[in-house]
């Protein structure tokens, strides 16, 4: 897991402004969107817009409150093989779940995050089996020094679950939260000893302006070798606070360079469109539908840019 960063740098070319291999060299990555942003529809019709407008895989939000809350929308196994037919039929693959596992503390919560972590991967088998979805969530926190040694704790517990069900899970550095750069995430996985079924969501909009400044070059040398999943979407920088933008709708940075980053590493997983609450969350004009659009328009011209082909 000791990656020469310069020397991973050169080889992606990202140093050198390589355009990248061509569908005939190599296979393809996927072009997704997460559910997160089609709150106003029901699962089942967030997974339709989905396919109909183009994508090639969907993750789903999982997390309680949202339309896929597994509380509601999974709670037998009838609705569980709806979603699965839906994804089907719609020509997806779903790729991902959202949550929002938060270590604890406390025992007892503790143990009722085991639990549900439990049944996510469950429902992640369930409903892809076979392949099933990378199940994501941030870990939060404020202050990495003084939750680090828990977040190592506890995820030592939930890797547990990962590897008795056979799980997937990757943990995703937040701006705003104590794990904010993927550096910190390396330290958690190197204290587990890099475990497989375990890794880290990729997400630059979380980097950019940050402090210190991270380019994608860095960040993906420093990502790379414990990324098993990438979400994508903008960042503007306004009065010195950040605000997250859709899939190529800012000039903050080119989509290309990360897609073309990590096809060149070997990455042939999905790029997964977010779609943040800040935009759509108490925002009467917000129109979920052309949002999908605009990020499946968006990240399709980022990967033409990059020379990578879809899967």
């Amino acid at each position: 897991m000791k990656w020469n960063r310069r020397q991973f740098i050169k080889t992606a070319g990202l140093a050198s402004g390589a355009v990248g291999v061509t569908a005939a060299e190599s296979e393809g990555c996927g072009v997704a969107i997460g559910t997160y942003g089609l709150q106003s529809f029901q699962l089942a019709d967030a997974i339709r817009v989905v396919g109909e407008t183009g994508f090639d895989a969907v993750e789903i939000a999982v997390i309680p409150g949202t339309t896929g809350d597994p509380a509601s929308a999974f709670d037998s196994a009838e609705k569980r093989k709806v979603i699965r037919s839906m994804a089907e039929d719609n020509g997806l693959r779903i790729c991902g779940l959202m949550t929002n596992l938060k270590p604890e503390e406390d025992d007892k919560k503790h143990l009722a995050q085991l639990y549900a972590l439990r049944d996510l991967v469950e429902l992640a088998q369930e409903l892809a089996p076979g392949h099933p979805p990378i199940i994501q969530t941030i870990l939060g926190g404020k202050d990495w020094e003084s939750s680090r040694g828990l977040f190592r704790d506890r995820l030592a517990n939930w890797n547990q679950i990962l590897a008795d069900q056979k799980g997937y899970l990757s943990i995703k550095p937040h701006r705003s939260h104590a794990m904010s750069t993927p550096s910190q995430a390396n330290w958690i996985l190197e204290q587990l000893g890099f475990p497989p079924r375990l890794r880290m969501v990729y997400d630059y909009s979380h980097y950019a302006f940050h402090e210190p400044d991270l380019s994608i070059a860095e960040s993906v040398a420093d990502a790379f070798p414990i990324t098993n999943y990438v979400a994508v979407k903008d960042a503007v920088e306004i009065d010195g606070k950040v605000q997250f933008a859709l899939v190529g709708e800012s000039d903050s940075w080119d989509q290309a360079e990360i897609v073309r980053s990590f096809y060149l590493g070997g990455y042939r997983g999905d790029f997964c469109c977010e779609v943040s609450s800040q935009i759509w969350r108490d925002n009467p004009s917000y129109d979920p539908e052309e949002a999908t659009r605009i990020c499946y328009r968006n990240l399709v011209a980022a990967f033409e840019r990059a020379g990578v082909a879809r899967s």
